[in-house]
């Protein structure tokens, strides 16, 4: 080691020593204080951070002051002048300068005054104070002791309150409007099915039955994604392992991105059961992989991979708040534009885009969002622009076995002779309902409410072997009836039919038995199945 090497040593050794020395008197100093008056111990031991001003200057502040603020000791606090910690401006706009005299001036003439403010740290972070100022002293000798108190985890969660409420208020009225569609839809496809069949003969109009057919398919399509965003989506839960499904869906999402986008998927190292609606989960990938291929016009990457986590609090940035618990984390990341600070914040909003018109719905993310709310999970985004951005989903993982595979084969199915009543309020509906149904061979009634299939049921002379009724209907709903004829020792076989599923299972339960449920919209195929399912008690 060389001399010079030797002095610095020496010279760093004293530096410390007189800083330990000087800690050390300032601790006696502050011991002694306590002791002369007992106030100053509350005034150290609090922990909001406490100042007093004098003439415009600080002249004193406790220990929380100097931690919240980042300092290095109580001195550099009090050389500091109370303007230079506060930004050029506040969260309204206004001049910090400006807006303190004011706050100031308020104090004085009230003796007390109490607001919010955002100030600066030494390090440049700016953060929000809830502030109390006390006017003490007489005149010349006036001197303001100031409180702050911290209150950035207050401001998050008033934050993701708003943010909730505001969902959940785009939430029932998207609800409502898919309710409406629905009913409108099942028109629109089952006479676009029935037209098809009549002119099988036809082809130049054939072209436009399919037409129709293919704009029903996706206006229902648009409809399960409302559905979704405000959870009124019937799902179907079983578990499952989240690292097959990807791997079965990897060769789709390979035709979705094209060939200028490269796609890796790398699942986890082990099982990621978690309880979900397989198909549910597959339109999140699906939607997922879509938007950041749309991000990348001109080619990029996209990495979608899966990981076991342990989590003891709701991640930074959640949509969602989660209880604590091991969860299964898929990630997408494409090197895509990124999104500002503004676009991340309505990512989730129903119809919001940033995409040309006619080129997206805004229907994307927000069905992500629903369809991992209804699964106790939460969506996390990290972005930049020009960065490209990462979308965390975080999904409870299951206990228990992986549900065997479903049964999709779904044969066709005869008609029959039996009388049915249909209740159905909405007129359109009840058409296309007794058409598909007299097409194959079964009489119908119609009842346009409760109370009117109670007085067709009571005057019928022939026996009624099925009621097909609306869940939701003005006078009397579809449950209530069936209490009803119940009650007076009818017991028919029964299929409802609802366009609002929220509604229907919780009035479902109302009934003793399993009811049998089919969900607007239906093709004419799909309701016969479901009608000839019932009248044989499958």
């Amino acid at each position: 080691m060389t001399p010079v090497d030797d002095a610095d040593q020496s010279r760093q050794l004293d530096e410390l020593k007189q800083r330990i020395d000087q800690l050390e008197l300032e601790r006696s100093q502050l011991r002694d204080q306590t002791k002369a008056d007992p106030y100053r111990e509350l005034f150290e031991r609090s922990a909001d951070a406490i100042l007093i001003i004098k003439g415009g200057q600080f002249v004193d502040c406790n220990q929380s002051t100097v931690d919240m603020l980042h300092f290095d000791n109580r001195d550099q606090v009090l050389q500091t002048h109370p303007s230079e910690l506060s930004p050029p401006t506040q969260p309204d706009g206004r001049d910090s300068r400006e807006k303190a005299d004011e706050m100031i001036a308020l104090a004085f003439e009230h003796g007390n005054h109490r607001f919010e403010w955002d100030h600066r740290r030494a390090d440049g972070e700016v953060f929000p104070v809830e502030v109390l100022l006390t006017v003490a002293g007489e005149d010349d000798e006036k001197i303001l002791h100031v409180v702050w108190r911290d209150i950035t985890e207050r401001k998050q969660l008033e934050e993701q309150l708003l943010q909730s409420q505001k969902m959940e208020a785009v939430g029932q009225l998207a609800g409502g409007i898919a309710h409406d569609f629905n009913n409108l839809l099942v028109a629109i496809i089952g006479h676009s099915d029935l037209l098809e069949t009549s002119l099988s003969d036809r082809p130049d109009l054939l072209g436009r039955i399919h037409q129709i057919q293919r704009a029903g398919t996706r206006a229902a399509a648009l409809v399960r994604q409302l559905l979704a965003f405000s959870r009124k989506q019937r799902v179907h839960q079983r578990v499952i392992d989240l690292n097959a499904l990807l791997v079965d869906l990897e060769q789709l999402l390979q035709r979705l991105i094209g060939e200028d986008i490269r796609l890796t998927v790398v699942p986890a190292d082990e099982t990621m059961p978690i309880k979900v609606d397989p198909g549910q989960i597959e339109q999140v990938i699906v939607n997922l992989v879509t938007n950041a291929r749309d991000a990348m016009p001109e080619g990029g990457a996209i990495d979608v991979t899966i990981k076991p986590v342990w989590l003891t609090e709701t991640p930074p940035g959640s949509s969602l708040a989660i209880q604590p618990g091991r969860f299964a984390v898929m990630s997408v990341r494409d090197t895509g534009a990124g999104m500002d600070d503004e676009t991340i914040s309505r990512a989730f909003e129903p119809f919001y885009t940033t995409k040309e018109v006619g080129k997206g719905t805004g229907l994307g993310l927000s069905t992500v969002y629903g369809i991992i709310r209804q699964d106790h999970g939460t969506v996390v985004i990290s972005s930049a622009m020009d960065h490209g951005t990462t979308l965390d989903i975080f999904l409870p993982i299951a206990a228990g076995p992986l549900s065997a595979g479903e049964n999709r084969s779904n044969p066709r199915v005869p008609g029959g002779s039996e009388t049915i009543l249909v209740v159905e309020d909405e007129e359109t509906v009840a058409t296309l309902v007794t058409n598909v149904l007299e097409a194959n061979g079964y009489t119908v009634l119609n009842a346009k409410d409760g109370l009117d299939a109670l007085g067709i049921w009571e005057l019928s002379d022939a026996p009624i072997d099925m009621v097909l009724t609306d869940v939701v209907m003005p006078n009397m709903g579809g449950v209530e009836l069936i209490q009803e004829l119940k009650e007076g020792g009818f017991v028919p076989k029964v299929l409802f039919m609802s366009g609002y599923t929220s509604l229907a299972p919780d009035r479902l339960a109302r009934l003793d038995e399993k009811a049998a449920l089919i969900e607007k919209p239906f093709s004419p195929k799909q309701l016969i199945e479901r009608v000839r399912e019932v009248l044989n008690g499958c």
